[in-house]
């Protein structure tokens, strides 16, 4: 009766925040404008859409958009993937060759079945191992580890973050999910099968690549669990691991030399010796970057740059008691535990007293070294979200533990149920407060757009495919979003005007496409030619040989440049 009590309440559980996650999605998505004035695919979503949907209907795993820097490797298209992850490649794939042929603007919207499923499935996992952690304790009430566990799921729902991530084609939500089961399932009741327990980490290491420094954390902490043959545990974990990356590694391999190849890694070096994200990808060339003791002062001056402000971010508003109530589970000594009859400290409870233990210091490290390697790379809160999201849940349960367990002489039971209670308020409170913020920030940032909306994205379309060739390549600033429209080949728009020779020199495209609101909102290098249009063609470096300038549907303009003959690379330096 026990068990089937329990299932009914972690049913009702998961309908309960179904319901109120598919609300809070739908009201972000309407935030955002979704469908009407803000298109679905944005540029990273947009990556994943047209190599998917490559994928889908030719079998082949290449994409028909590069960045200036991919030239340098495979000058003609379709390019192999140097910059998405096969996890969420893979699921676009399969959804689109289920679909049928539909218009790109219909078949965009598949994009965020993946996404909305794992926002609620990271929700959902969380809040039922909540649930499942809390009744290892007997002196918890049903009632109080469901609505105990509803908070947790709500508090996730209610990140504007995640709510982001879940009305666009991202890897963060998939990547959230897979983590949050492997750290649930570590935490159980019973140590899981370490070659299962790696395979879970390769499917969540298919969707981000730093799954790759994140694992061997969790396979040492599987191995602590077991009493002996540690070493073997340890190995199994990675080589199930090991097993599910190694089609892509083997991918890597054959298209780049170099089974870690991952163009991401050049983010290493942004705002290194004035480099940029632009220089480093916008050019048809490898950056020169820094290699030895230089390259390690480099990277430590630039972790000492950056971390101050994304460690105040990272611990804004109630954060950082969620993380101080993670360290604490590591102090048994500052964990007081009620006085009361002799079940309250039973087997069951310190052995989830235990995993507990070792999941709050599993998510510390983890957290630490997704910390360090943002800090190192791109410093935005973004790429910290799969493990904050996590460790917010964990944290919340650890205050509550500490509270409920307090002294009988510290503070009376009445106390701490109020005090427990008041920690939910503010959790609750918290995540409504950032809630709006983050609706009242997408709606202002669906005014202020830079890609045109999907009806103003078909006309463009129709325009190259009268006045450009079908399947001759374009240069454009609005990069996959092109190529997913045009259905032709797109190269991102090079770094300025006098770069796009050098590209050329790799793969010769006739036509620019510059897509901006106006020219004081256009790149930094490119103000000057959209500033002044009529000057283009007497720059003889930029090579332009006709510009003409139409309107698009959302008070978009573009700007069309017709290039000359590619000229010889002597030529050039003379001139």
């Amino acid at each position: 009766m026990r068990g089937t009590g329990t299932f009914y309440a972690q049913l009702l559980l998961a309908l309960v925040l179904a319901v109120a996650g598919t609300w809070a999605w739908i009201g972000h998505g309407r935030a955002r404008d979704l469908g009407r004035g803000s298109d679905v695919l944005g540029y990273d979503a947009a990556q994943y859409a047209v190599a998917a949907r490559q994928l889908a209907e030719t079998g082949i795993a290449a994409t028909p958009f590069a960045l200036p820097v991919e030239l340098t490797r495979h000058a003609k298209p379709p390019w192999p993937l140097a910059l998405v992850q096969p996890g969420l490649l893979v699921g676009e794939a399969l959804i689109f060759r289920v679909s049928g042929h539909l218009p790109p603007a219909r078949l965009g919207w598949l994009v965020l079945i993946i996404p909305f499923a794992c926002y609620l499935g990271a929700a959902l996992t969380l809040a039922v191992g909540a649930f499942a952690l809390l009744s290892r304790y007997p002196t918890l009430g049903g009632s109080v580890r469901w609505l105990a566990a509803f908070v947790v799921g709500l508090g996730f729902l209610l990140d504007p973050e995640a709510k982001h991530y879940a009305t666009g084609g991202f890897t963060e939500l998939p990547f959230t999910a897979g983590l949050a089961a492997a750290i649930v399932w570590l935490a159980g009741p019973r140590a899981p099968r370490p070659f299962r327990f790696g395979l879970l980490l390769g499917c969540v290491g298919l969707f981000r690549g730093n799954m790759l420094w994140l694992a061997p954390v969790l396979a040492v902490a599987l191995a602590a669990r077991y009493s002996e043959a540690r070493p073997r545990v340890f190995a199994r974990v990675l080589a199930g691991y090991a097993l599910v990356l190694a089609p892509w590694w083997i991918y890597k391999w054959a298209a780049f030399g170099n089974p870690a190849w991952d163009l991401a890694a050049l983010s290493l070096w942004d705002g290194v010796g004035g480099r940029s994200w632009f220089a480093l990808n916008h050019l048809p060339s490898m950056p020169d970057v820094p290699h030895g003791m230089a390259a390690v002062l480099a990277i430590a001056t630039k972790f000492a740059r950056n971390l101050p402000a994304i460690a105040l971010e990272l611990a804004s508003g109630p954060r950082t008691l969620w993380i101080a109530g993670l360290a604490i589970t590591l102090l048994p000594a500052a964990r007081p535990r009620t006085v009361g009859p002799p079940h309250d400290a039973d087997a069951e409870e310190r052995a989830a007293d235990a995993t507990a233990a070792l999941a709050a210091k599993v998510i510390l490290v983890l957290l630490a070294i997704t910390l360090f390697v943002t800090t190192i790379s791109v410093p935005l809160l973004r790429y910290l979200m799969p493990l904050r999201l996590i460790a917010e849940a964990a944290g919340l349960l650890a205050v509550w533990g500490y509270l409920w367990r307090l002294p009988d002489a510290w503070a009376p039971p009445a106390l701490r149920r109020a005090m427990c209670v008041a920690i939910a308020l503010l959790a609750l409170g918290w995540g409504l407060w950032k809630s709006a913020l983050g609706i009242a920030e997408a709606t202002a940032a669906a005014d202020q757009r830079g890609v045109p909306s999907s009806q103003a994205m078909a006309e463009l379309a129709a325009q190259l495919d009268r006045d450009v060739p079908r399947g001759e390549p374009v240069m454009s600033n609005l990069g996959p979003v092109l190529a997913w429209y045009s259905r032709r080949p797109v190269v991102h728009l090079a770094l300025t005007p006098a770069d796009i020779e050098s590209c050329r020199e790799r793969l010769d495209t006739r036509r620019v496409v510059l897509v901006f609101r106006e020219s004081a909102r256009a790149w930094a290098g490119w103000d000057e030619l959209l500033a002044h249009l009529e000057d283009a063609p007497h720059h003889v470096e930029w090579n332009v040989s006709r510009v003409r300038r139409t309107d698009l549907t959302g008070g978009f303009s573009v700007v069309w440049l017709d290039l000359g003959p590619l000229r010889a690379p002597m030529a050039r330096r003379v001139r």
